[in-house]
């Protein structure tokens, strides 16, 4: 009943260059995520602070962190939401190893097929996200930015602009196929880039609580507004499913992530 995995070769670098290079090795095990609830590592209705660990992911972090900006340090104050525990501080990150790890500069993101949320009644909602300490109101201007490497794409948001009150303001979407695509609260959606499975792409978001800006690798694909007259607003990252069924194992790594860090190029 378990997904073994013993140096697992991870995604492939390039293979139109003629030589494949591993973006990650892993070792170790993951339960079945139906495995793992009939063993009540997960319990059911409330937040968990067990976690889960789980199989060891060795980032090859010199093919992601291959700019300045990916080789910025993972910021401290951050706590990460998986589908067990909301809000889960830095110095219980290894319990929760299943679903998210750090190596070097590199976040590693994770979510396994068939898992939803459990620790309350809400359907689906599978997700694991980091988010800053930093939150604010309509005003000054804020900025995330981070070195995304998609390994296994699946449909998900991979960063939110989120109001605790009024949602999100803006997403940044992954589908299936590897392709990111900007995902306005108010207006169509337009996707940035195509098929970037294992391709390292660099996002900056910059909001005030009322407009935002969004960058890709320097260049401003979009931009917009949404009210938000409550609350106050942060920026999260990592995958969310929201009601969609998760149908296959996900994974992508963030790199160099910031708040309010020095601006990109």
């Amino acid at each position: 009943m378990k997904r073994t995995l013993l140096v697992l070769m991870g995604v492939m670098l390039s293979l139109s260059s003629g030589f494949c290079d591993p973006l990650f090795t892993q070792k170790g095990t993951d339960l079945k995520f139906e495995e793992l609830l009939k063993r009540k590592k997960l319990p059911e209705g409330k937040n968990s602070t067990e976690g889960v660990e789980g199989s060891k992911v060795n980032v090859e972090n010199r093919l992601v962190e291959t700019t300045a900006e990916s080789k910025r340090s993972i910021p401290r104050d951050i706590r990460i939401h998986t589908l067990g525990n909301s809000a889960i501080p830095r110095t219980d990150f290894d319990k929760w190893s299943r679903w998210y790890q750090e190596d070097g500069n590199t976040q590693v993101f994770r979510l396994f097929k068939g898992e939803e949320n459990v620790r309350n009644g809400r359907e689906k909602a599978a997700r694991i996200e980091a988010f800053s300490d930093l939150n604010w109101k309509r005003g000054d201007w804020h900025q995330w930015s981070g070195t995304y490497t998609i390994i296994k794409p699946h449909g998900a948001a991979i960063f939110q602009s989120k109001n605790n009150v009024n949602d999100w303001s803006v997403q940044i979407n992954m589908n299936a196929k590897g392709d990111v695509i900007l995902n306005h609260r108010r207006g169509a959606d337009k996707v940035i880039a195509e098929k970037m499975e294992g391709k390292p792409f660099l996002i900056r978001v910059r909001d005030n609580g009322h407009d935002y800006e969004v960058y890709l690798n320097g260049t401003k694909v979009g931009e917009g507004s949404y009210a938000r007259p409550e609350g106050t607003t942060g920026f999260r990252w990592g995958m969310y499913l929201g009601g969609a069924e998760l149908k296959s194992d996900a994974m992508i790594f963030v790199s160099g992530a910031t708040v309010d860090g020095r601006d990109d190029k």
